[in-house]
């Protein structure tokens, strides 16, 4: 963004009683058109086969038939019936079609069956093949990577590049494979063009090499049915680490935070209290509750290390970033409780919940400038399931946020590192292989204390760096490889009764296999996994061992949450009379998805509207609401307007109305992308107790466009007479579209009935030139408050925030001036109506 202005108010209308809810292998359809269907599949299989027969090549890579096997929608094709129809399945994506080869290009048994299925030949009916839609070739551009896609080979280079083969489950095929084409691509070198492959490796899951080709050879690996994928390397972060060893005399000296600047409570294995970038901004550090030092020893000073790397972060953000700079600003203040001994554990005689408990209170209650808590431990054995209650960590933050709703205190929390590839993998090399699916699996959930309602939880994304130590090594293997992949080790959603979690992500690092030494070892449970020490793919912080290296490198989502914890502290420090739900708000509101995100988890258009609903939940449970960026959340600008209220109070069972002031014409005339965002935080009463709701009460919000607010009052006053109080929303919803057609609410994603089971949520749209109802008028923004189990004698009011931001990603188009206009205008006519009044 250019300006930075400030936001503005959300007008509000209107408050309305609401009434009390009441407590209280194959599969498919048949085909009908068997024969035709049938007969389909056999000349898309003469397609398939012809090629291969005609096809001559100046590498010695057995031309198998490899090609997909596109399911039905709706269908199933089982692993097993793969096999039974003569092939083997090399992967399955995203979009239902699995990708197969046979060492048998006339598909025999394959066409045998389709034939008895077709009805040409008698036979068995095998109607399991009913579910293949089509059979579809794999085309070059299947096998371009995105960072080639992104940077494509020009026709005067020599490029270096990662060729990947599909892998038939033979090593010592593959390794042939590799060894035939080194001395293939050699023979196409010349003194202009010394093409080789540099560097290769085969494992039980990868085939991969380095090569160095020009354009036209590219092309014609492209066209090579074993080919799987070809991309450039990623490339390294720095050109060396010599920065990582810089003397605290290559900077400034370190200057303190202003005294008013907000602070952060690190609760962790203690913190370094001379490192000379720590000293400056720390305001106590303190052990709790072991008074005596029987259990820990050391004082609050940290032994482990972990504690100091996480302050590091919380306290400057981007430490990697003051590196380059050469300067060093804290922006927050810090504070530690250190909970854990030298070997980073709990002390088995005492609570965590009481040490949390304590430690918080001590801090909070004497520096009211403490306003943000980093806690990035977990319970790696309390793994979150569908179903299950609140974990007692996790419902003891809840706890204290809402007790100590008065001192506003942000938490925020790691999702939690996850060990894959688990138990079923055969060893670390796998994870390249089920990368990123295995983050979806059950043991990749998010562990206590993730799960808080009130936390904020932040996961982890990539940076999309390489190793600087060995940036041309092709067995020394990135992960994630690409910025804003989810990183390798992050824990994912949902949370408890279906809550959106993680919140947010940031970067934490990435993983880095280490193949060098694994080819033509018997080592299949091989632990090939670089320790969190690889330069260019991890986090840069700062190190306990001050006086040997000033910096450390890491990676984990423990490092990822200070980094939300640091944007939440300078969210503070602007605006120190906000509330928590506030600070919750605009940093879930700022959150992006990232814009480049796996295949696995895409939407596509092609895609059915469950399918889309599923995509969207899967990055959900992945990203959160997304990576939050401070500029976005801290200021408007020209193109980017935030409207907000805070500190509001809702009757339990009733609902507000806000007005959005009407979008003006240049909004839609400019081309470019448009998005409106609603956000609504709250911090209710919760309890681990109750498995029919964790939360005491539940809030919502739906927006509509060219309505009234007459319109809107009636629908929910006639939904009261329902007898059907718990589908009260929805009902109001079905009236409004009844009397005035569906164009008039606005679909924001995701659906309310996902997001709304959290306590910060996001709906968020897309504004498209031929939209309808956008331009008439003002939109209208309802916002509802409901019981669940919470008793009237201890709550009667919900507090609660509300941001509204919409956008447009041309900087020309002013919309900051024309809403700031229309707002000061509708204040103004309220002020003499209410002088009218008196």
């Amino acid at each position: 963004m250019g300006s930075q202005f400030e936001h503005l108010k959300l007008p509000r209308i209107i408050s309305i009683e609401l009434p009390r809810r009441s407590t209280g292998g194959f599969g498919g359809t048949k085909r009908t058109n068997v024969s035709e269907h049938g007969k389909l599949l056999l000349d898309q299989i003469s397609t398939l086969i012809e090629p291969v027969k005609q096809k001559t090549s100046p590498f010695r890579l057995d031309p198998k038939l490899i090609f997909k096997i596109k399911v039905a929608e709706k269908h199933s094709f089982s692993d097993d019936l793969v096999t039974q129809i003569g092939l083997n399945v090399l992967a399955r994506e995203p979009s239902k079609a699995i990708v197969v080869f046979s060492s048998d290009n006339e598909l025999t048994e394959f066409k045998k069956r389709l034939e008895s299925y077709s009805q040409i030949k008698d036979g068995p009916k095998y109607e399991y093949l009913g579910a293949i839609d089509e059979l579809v070739p794999l085309e070059p551009q299947d096998r371009i990577g995105r960072l080639l896609q992104l940077k494509p080979v020009q026709p005067d280079e020599l490029a270096a590049l990662d060729l990947e083969l599909w892998h038939t489950g033979y090593p010592k095929e593959m390794r042939k494979y590799l060894d035939g084409f080194a001395k293939d691509i050699e023979g196409l070198s010349s003194d202009t063009a010394p093409m080789r492959m540099t560097d290769s490796y085969v494992g039980e899951y990868l085939c991969i090499a380095r090569i160095k080709v020009t354009q036209e050879v590219l092309e014609l690996l492209l066209e090579l049915p074993i080919v799987k994928e070809i991309d450039r390397p990623p490339q390294p972060a720095f050109e060396t680490t010599a920065d990582y060893n810089l003397p605290i005399s290559a900077f400034p000296e370190v200057v303190s935070p202003p005294e008013d600047n907000c602070g952060i409570l690190v609760i962790d294995s203690g913190v370094q209290r001379g490192h000379p970038l720590i000293a400056p901004a720390l305001g106590e550090a303190e052990v709790f509750p072991d008074a005596k030092r029987q259990f820990i020893k050391g004082g609050p000073d940290d032994v482990h290390g972990h504690g100091t790397s996480v302050a590091g972060i919380a306290i400057y953000g981007n430490v990697d970033n003051c590196i380059q700079q050469r300067s060093f600003d804290p922006t927050a203040w810090l504070f530690s409780a250190r909970v854990t001994d030298e070997n980073n554990k709990y002390d088995e005689d005492l609570l965590i919940e009481t040490q949390l408990h304590e430690a918080i209170r001590a801090f909070v209650e004497q520096y009211p400038n403490c306003k943000v808590i980093n806690i990035s431990l977990g319970n790696d054995e309390q793994i979150y399931r569908d179903g299950m209650k609140q974990f007692r960590l996790a419902a003891k933050i809840d706890e204290i946020a809402y007790q100590y709703q008065n001192k506003n205190i942000v938490f925020v929390v790691s999702a939690g590192n996850t060990e894959p590839p688990h138990k079923e993998a055969k060893s670390d090399e796998q994870l390249q292989t089920d990368y990123p699916n295995y983050l979806l699996n059950e043991d990749a959930r998010i562990i206590d204390p993730a799960t808080s309602a009130i936390a904020l939880t932040v996961g982890s994304v990539s940076f999309g760096r390489g190793s600087i130590t060995e940036p041309s090594d092709v067995r020394r293997q990135a992960i994630a490889n690409l910025p804003g992949y989810p990183s390798p080790f992050t824990r994912t959603g949902f949370g408890v009764d279906g809550m959106i979690k993680p919140d947010v992500v940031d970067f934490g690092g990435d993983v880095v296999l280490d193949l060098k030494y694994r080819e033509g070892l018997d080592l299949p449970k091989a632990k090939l996994r670089l320790p969190d020490t690889v330069a260019g793919v991890s986090v840069v912080t700062l190190s306990k061992d001050f006086n040997s290296s000033l910096f450390h490198i890491c990676s984990g989502t423990s490092f990822a949450a200070p980094r939300v914890a640091n944007l939440a502290a300078q969210l503070f420090t602007k605006y120190p009379e906000a509330s928590s739900n506030l600070i919750r708000a605009l940093i879930v509101n700022s959150a992006v998805i990232p814009k480049e995100i796996p295949p696995e988890f895409q939407c596509h258009s092609h895609q059915s509207q469950s399918q889309k609903t599923k995509q969207i939940e899967n990055q959900l449970a992945i990203y959160g609401y997304g990576q939050s960026d401070l500029e976005r959340a801290m200021y408007s600008a020209e193109n980017y307007v935030v409207l907000s209220e805070d500190n509001i109070l809702i009757p339990v069972g009733k609902f507000h109305i806000y007005e959005i002031p009407q979008l003006p014409p240049e909004f839609f005339e400019v081309k470019g992308t448009r998005i409106l965002s609603i956000t609504l935080a709250f911090d209710p009463p919760t309890r681990p107790t109750r498995g029919d709701s964790y939360l005491g009460v539940t809030m919502e919000f739906n927006l509509f466009k060219g309505l009234d607010h007459t319109s809107i009052v009636n629908a929910y006053v006639d939904a009261r007479k329902t007898n059907e109080p718990d589908k009260f929303t929805e009902i109001s919803l079905d009236i409004l579209k009844k009397n005035h057609g569906s164009g008039i609410s606005v679909d924001l994603s995701p659906g309310s009935n996902l997001r709304k089971k959290g306590t910060v949520q996001r709906g968020q749209v897309k504004i498209f030139p031929q939209s309808t109802k956008y331009e008439q008028g003002n939109m209208t923004l309802v916002v509802s408050c409901n019981r669940k189990w919470a008793n009237p004698d201890e709550i009667e009011m919900q507090r609660y925030a509300l941001v509204a931001s919409i956008s447009h990603s041309d900087t020309q188009v002013n919309l900051y001036n024309r809403m700031r206009l229309q707002i000061n205008q509708r204040s103004e006519r309220e002020q003499e109506r209410q002088r009218a009044r008196v």
